[in-house]
C-alpha cells in the first residue's frame, strides 16, 4: 500500500494538468489584491466618490480562514480531476489493480494522495495571496490567527470529502464528463441550485423545512462562524457515505 501510494504521488506532481491548475491557481491567488484594488478605484472614479478609501489593512487571519481565493477551488479539483481519471484513460490502472490484493486499494491511495495534493494547493494559494496583498496593504498579523487555522483544517476536511465524492464518479464509475460537471458545480458554488431540487423532491415526505444543503460539505464550508462538531461531523459522514462505495464497487468491478 505505501508503494502504491509513493508510486500516485509521484504520478500526481509529475502531472502535467496539475502543474498547470497549480500555476494558474498561484497566479490568480497574486492578483486578487491588486484586481480588487483595481475595480475599487474605477468604481469609485466612476461614482466619483473622493471620501471611500481602499482598506490600508488586511487580516491575516482572513488569508488563512479563505485558503480558495477567486477559482482556487474550481482549479483544484480541475487537477484532481484528470489526476484520477488518468490512469483509467491510459489502461494503466490494469497493470497495477491486478497486483493489489484488493482492487480498492487503488481509489484509496488515490484518496490519500489527494490530501497532499489539497495541502499543496492551499499552501501555495495563501502564499499567493500574501505576496499580492503585501505590496497594495499592510498585513496585519491579528488574534484570530489560531482560530484562522482551526477554520482552515476544517475546511481542508470538508474538502477532502467532495474528493471522495468526485473519486466516486471518475474512478469508480469512469465518468469524467461526470467528474467535471461536479467540479464546476463546486468550484463555481452553484450546488445550491442542485439541493433545491432535491429538497422540493423530499419535503413531501419529510416536510416543508427540509433542507439537506445544510449538511452539505461544501455548504458547511461557507458558514460564518464555522462550528467544529458540526464541520468534523459532515466531513467523516460524507466522506464515508462516498469513499466507501467507490471503493467497494471498483473492488467488485472487472477493470478494463
Amino acid at each position: 500500500m505505501a508503494k502504491l501510494i509513493h508510486m500516485d504521488l509521484y504520478r500526481m506532481l509529475k502531472s502535467k494538468s496539475f502543474l498547470l491548475c497549480l500555476l494558474l491557481s498561484f497566479v490568480l491567488a497574486v492578483s486578487g489584491t491588486p484586481v480588487s484594488r483595481l475595480l475599487f478605484t474605477l468604481t469609485t472614479s466612476l461614482a466619483g466618490d473622493t471620501t471611500t478609501l481602499f482598506p490600508a489593512e488586511a487580516l491575516f487571519s482572513s488569508m488563512l480562514s479563505e485558503p480558495f481565493p477567486l477559482l482556487g477551488l474550481l482549479l483544484m479539483m480541475l487537477s484532481l480531476c484528470y489526476f484520477f481519471y488518468a490512469d483509467v484513460e491510459n489502461g494503466y490502472i490494469k497493470n497495477i489493480a491486478g497486483q493489489m490484493p484488493m482492487k480498492g486499494f487503488t481509489v484509496l491511495s488515490k484518496f490519500i494522495v489527494a490530501f497532499v495534493h489539497n495541502l499543496i494547493f492551499v499552501a501555495l494559494d495563501i502564499i499567493g495571496n500574501l505576496i499580492g496583498t503585501v505590496f497594495i496593504q499592510r498585513i496585519v498579523m491579528d488574534a484570530q490567527v489560531l482560530d484562522s487555522l482551526r477554520v482552515l483544517a476544517l475546511k481542508l476536511l470538508l474538502v477532502q470529502s467532495l474528493c471522495a465524492l468526485l473519486l466516486l464518479a471518475v474512478t469508480t464509475l469512469r465518468s469524467k464528463s461526470l467528474g467535471m460537471v461536479l467540479v464546476v458545480l463546486f468550484g463555481l458554488g452553484l450546488t445550491p441550485l442542485i439541493y433545491m431540487g432535491i429538497n422540493e423532491g423530499l419535503k413531501p415526505l419529510f416536510g416543508q423545512e427540509t433542507d439537506i444543503s445544510r449538511f452539505m460539505p461544501d455548504t458547511v464550508m461557507n458558514e460564518e462562524p464555522l462550528d467544529t462538531l458540526k464541520a468534523l461531523a459532515v466531513a467523516i459522514v460524507a466522506g464515508a457515505v462516498f469513499l466507501i462505495p467507490a471503493i467497494r464497487i471498483f473492488d467488485l468491478k472487472d477493470v478494463k
